[in-house]
């Protein structure tokens, strides 16, 4: 173990951190769209269930690796691989490139978020009469470069001041700071969709189930959502478990990290569905349902304004908690690797995921013409991490663990910090079950519809 190695204040820091590397724009951004998509409670019931059975195990092995090796993901392969260390090492090679695909074009919809909080700010998004007002104004934005790359250039900056002063003043101060403040403007849009006319509607959509809308294609799309929202796959979960000291529960905060993620999609799908449902929009309008259509949902509504300058302050907090998690992954590894300076770390990296991602913010406009299998450039980078490197990586952590690792040495990690009951011998194996077996043939299930195999 590196003494020098920063360590979380205290667990509800680390949890905080965690919850918000988890809850990110998939929550408020694509948990509803896809929700909407796939017609409501059914498909939410089926995602509970897959976060249950794949992305909780999968979540406490990536946190346990981290705990364990108390390194970045490339050191963790090469410090506990047994055999085949060059493989793993490459293994671990492939979650830094995750994560670089991932910034490249998730600060550009951070970006958007960050420019449409002050956009609502100033009143520019208020008096929208339809979605095809407010999509007319989302694509003269999205196709101006100027306001596109300098909004994609505030979030990189803003993701890299905050890791650039660590992880106790930086990550973990301003998870303290923002997640309280992230609950408490969620629950006041909740409160405020569910009291108006009409929020029975959304209610209903979202908690009573129709069973005649859902097909296997529901089920694997819920079973990837599961997946990706909790950020396992990537080497972040990894990197913030070698943070936690030897003693720290690993078991609990999983739990307590894959409770949090749900709640917020969960309430996140009460702000919008009452709202949208209550105004008479469409909830099924895909991914522009919070660029495009919430804009006119709130200019409809008594003191849309505030409400809209809210939600996107929301948006804001939930992407710069995402960001600065992937950005400490890559930043710790090569903190591990190359014996870098922490300062020194942030700037390259930082400098080199805005550069890569303004092929990503120009493909709405200026680029818009470049295309690569029938998707533009930011499709792309979506899809390639979406549904190729995220999944892999899943697959990895899974097989690691499961497969490669001895068990007992397994057991033996999971179980410092937590209790010798037979309570909690008797869970401990329902996780490693799931992690050896269940988990890899769904995450392969995932990357098989991804790929167009399974449909």
């Amino acid at each position: 173990m590196d003494g020098n190695r920063e360590h979380w204040g205290n667990k509800l820091g680390f949890i905080l951190a965690a919850a918000g590397s988890a809850v990110g724009l998939g929550n408020i951004w694509k948990f509803p769209y896809i929700t909407g998509e796939n017609g409501g409670a059914a498909f939410i019931i089926i995602y509970l269930i897959c976060i249950l059975i794949i992305g909780l195990p999968v979540l406490i092995a990536e946190i346990l690796l981290g705990r364990n090796s108390q390194l970045g993901p490339i050191s963790t392969f090469r410090k506990l691989a047994r055999k085949h260390k060059k493989l793993w090492i490459i293994a671990g090679g492939i979650f830094f490139f995750t994560g670089l695909v991932i910034l490249s074009y998730y600060n550009v919809i951070a970006g958007w978020s960050l420019g449409y909080m002050v956009e609502s700010i100033a009143g520019k998004i208020s008096s929208f009469q339809t979605s095809a007002d407010a999509s007319v104004h989302f694509d003269a934005l999205v196709k101006n470069p100027i306001w596109i790359i300098s909004w994609q250039f505030a979030f990189v900056a803003l993701g890299g001041i905050v890791v650039y002063f660590g992880v106790r003043n930086g990550i973990e101060k301003i998870s303290k700071l923002l997640m309280p403040v992230f609950f408490v403007i969620l629950i006041f849009l909740v409160i405020w969709g569910v009291s108006l006319e009409g929020a029975e509607k959304g209610l209903a959509f979202l908690f009573k189930p129709d069973w005649s809308t859902v097909s296997f294609k529901t089920v694997l799309m819920a079973l990837g959502h599961a997946f990706f929202t909790l950020s396992v796959g990537m080497g972040v979960l990894l990197t913030y478990g070698s943070y936690l000291k030897k003693d720290d529960n690993v078991f609990f905060s999983g739990i307590m990290i894959a409770l949090l993620d749900t709640l917020i999609a969960m309430l996140a799908g009460l702000a919008i569905f009452t709202s949208v449902f209550a105004m008479g929009f469409n909830p099924a309008d895909g991914p522009g349902l919070v660029f495009n259509v919430l804009p006119a949902v709130f200019s409809q509504m008594p003191g849309g304004n505030i409400f809209s300058s809210l939600f996107f302050i929301l948006l804001s907090i939930a992407a710069l908690t995402s960001t600065i998690s992937i950005l400490e992954m890559l930043v710790s590894t090569l903190m591990d690797e190359f014996n870098m300076k922490r300062h020194s770390s942030v700037v390259l990296l930082s400098a080199t995921i805005f550069i890569l991602g303004i092929p990503s913010a120009l493909s709405f406009g200026e680029l818009g013409h470049i295309s690569i299998f029938g998707l533009n450039w930011f499709d792309t980078m979506d899809y390639l991490s979406a549904n190729i490197l995220l999944p892999f990586g899943g697959m990895l952590v899974a097989v690691f663990v499961g497969w490669y690792l001895m068990k007992q040495d397994i057991m033996g990690e999971l179980f410092h910090g937590v209790r010798n009951t037979d309570f909690n011998r008797g869970t401990s194996k329902v996780w490693y079950f799931l992690v050896k077996f269940v988990a890899p043939i769904l995450i392969f299930l995932v990357f098989l519809s991804a790929i167009g195999v399974l449909k």
